[in-house]
């Protein structure tokens, strides 16, 4: 998840799914952007289903029919409840889909590149999404650990200074952002 658009979550989920599917673990990647490009990065072995991520936040309830395989073993796009791991791909804006992704999580993982506007947004926009979800811990839900990757990180001085930068800040955020 992370509150900017453009910083790579789609590719970071896309990625994320392959190696764990490649791995031998079931994997489902829903699609949670309003911008769908999630199921792009695979082959689909099965038709577009007649119902997708809609119905199922409208029903409340998962069926087959929300299902695309992809052309990978272990590997389906949109929604089911067999599996062991489901990666979410939320959208670069906060609104309601990405909060409900966020408090669904076990973990967060956020892609930020080393750029100072980046970076900015970043720990901004982190900040805002914890300050206002963690009152949710007091009705039950409670924000799992979240991850910070640093991610396409050129080769220059500047973007070396600013990946410190962004482990120095969250060093100071006292556990509640750790950068991997």
């Amino acid at each position: 998840t992370s509150t900017k658009g453009g910083v790579g979550k789609t590719t970071l989920t896309a990625n994320l799914g392959a190696l764990l599917a490649d791995m031998g673990l079931r994997v489902l990647l829903v699609d949670a952007d309003v911008q769908p490009s999630l199921s792009k990065y695979f082959p689909l072995a099965t038709p577009q289903p007649s119902a997708g991520l809609t119905e199922v936040i409208v029903r409340g309830e998962v069926t087959a029919a929300c299902i695309t395989a992809t052309g990978f073993p272990n590997l389906d796009i949109v929604v089911a409840d067999a599996y062991d791991c489901v990666l979410i791909d939320t959208q670069g804006a906060i609104g309601p889909l990405q909060d409900a992704a966020v408090m669904a999580a076990d973990i967060l993982v956020s892609p930020i590149t080393p750029e100072i506007l980046s970076a900015r947004e970043f720990k901004d926009g982190t900040m805002e999404l914890l300050d206002r979800l963690e009152p949710g811990s007091a009705l039950g839900a409670t924000l799992g650990p979240v991850k910070a990757v640093i991610y396409r990180q050129d080769r220059t001085a500047d973007a070396r200074l600013i990946a410190t930068g962004i482990r120095e800040d969250f060093i100071r955020l006292k556990g509640r952002v750790s950068v991997l």
